[in-house]
């Protein structure tokens, strides 16, 4: 037989046991494109563009995020150009490219649009969009791999390939910074005249000075 005062104890622990554990809190887009494993090089360039801010607003927004992979199929090198400080307002005209403002477009939502107007340009430059017969999705020509990641403020589509802008609508790209001089080779070479300078005995001006002589000219010799 249970004692009496430990009912309170059951009961207490029955209604704990059926209280559901919050939900955690559902991150931004910033946060959430900054957390993903597979979006470390767009984090970057969302970092390195100063836009995280923008992307943390109100919104709603749509973002189209191209994965790691995607970055493979640029240039070499053409990443780390555009994550140079000098390169920033072309970097953010790319981002905004992939972003869609005001509205949450899932996979769904997508299926009946034919273009939808980017973050990028006045006026703002499109996206064209596509369905294959098959279900497959496209944005521009890059596919969406993973959709329908719910964020705070809207919705993130994965894209297999980085959306690029039209070049003319882009600035140009700045040079890189000319190199660093090499610094100056070590030397362990101990400065010429180095004991004359300190201790050498002075001169002696007292000496009397030397007078030239001129040469005596060779006696005649005497015939007989």
């Amino acid at each position: 037989m249970t004692p009496r005062w430990l009912l309170p104890v059951f009961l207490l622990a029955l209604i704990h046991s059926h209280v559901e554990a919050k939900p955690a809190k559902i991150r931004d887009l910033a946060d959430t494109v900054a957390t993903n494993p597979i979006l470390t090089k767009f984090a970057a360039m969302v970092q390195a563009s100063d836009l995280s801010t923008f992307l943390s607003s109100r919104g709603p927004f749509t973002l189209f995020a191209p994965t790691d992979s995607a970055f493979a199929k640029l240039p070499p090198g053409m990443l780390d150009t555009l994550l140079r400080p000098e390169n920033k307002v072309r970097l953010q005209d790319i981002l905004l490219f992939h972003v869609v403002n005001g509205k949450r477009l899932t996979a769904k939502d997508l299926l009946p649009l034919k273009t939808v107007l980017s973050c990028e340009g006045d006026p703002p430059a499109p996206l064209i969009l596509k369905t294959t017969h098959s279900g497959t999705q496209f944005v521009m020509k890059a596919k969406i791999v993973h959709g329908d990641i719910k964020c705070q403020n809207g919705i993130i589509n994965e894209i297999d390939t980085v959306l690029m802008p039209p070049e003319t609508a882009l600035p140009p790209v700045a040079p890189p910074p000319p190199p660093a001089p090499p610094p100056a080779p070590a030397t362990n070479a101990p400065p010429a005249n180095l004991g004359a300078g300190t201790n050498a005995a002075p001169a002696d001006t007292n000496a009397a000075p030397v007078v030239p002589v001129a040469p005596v000219a060779a006696p005649e010799a005497t015939t007989q």
